[in-house]
């Protein structure tokens, strides 16, 4: 996730991950990175 200082990044719909991620190198305030943890089952392991 990517906190950016512009309402949206002006790129052509046809513009490749590298021109993206130039882009984002210069406008990018902040980022965060969601990790989700758990088991498979989930709440079954702990009724």
């Amino acid at each position: 996730m990517h906190a950016v200082d512009v309402p949206a990044l002006d790129l052509d719909p046809g513009s490749t991950p590298a021109v993206l991620g130039f882009t984002l190198r210069f406008h990018t305030l902040g980022r965060a990175v969601i990790e989700a943890t758990g088991a498979f089952g989930g709440a079954a392991l702990h009724p």
